[in-house]
């Protein structure tokens, strides 16, 4: 079982980079698709963030792989909307 803090730690982790996509979406989106070293950062946390929880849910419980479970849902929603702006980009 995933200790208490270490899925606080997840929660806590995910709220801030899903922080950080959010405004680099809007800020591509405001200037046009621009797509800077902060957008491609952020799409790399995402990235590596999708592994931690999948990482994490080898070692908790029932309740906690559906919070991990919906988690990841929010994590690819924006990592997938990152990809989809730039693949626009490149069209």
């Amino acid at each position: 079982m995933a200790t208490r803090e270490s899925m606080e730690a997840m929660i806590n982790k995910t709220e801030e980079i899903i922080t950080q996509a959010k405004h680099e979406l809007d800020q591509a989106n405001r200037n046009g698709y621009e797509i800077n070293t902060s957008y491609n950062q952020a799409q790399t946390e995402l990235s590596n963030l999708e592994a931690e929880i999948e990482k994490l849910m080898h070692s908790a419980n029932h309740q906690q792989k559906e919070q991990l479970h919906r988690l990841h849902l929010q994590v690819s929603r924006y990592l997938n909307d990152m990809i989809l702006d730039e693949n626009q980009l490149h069209d």
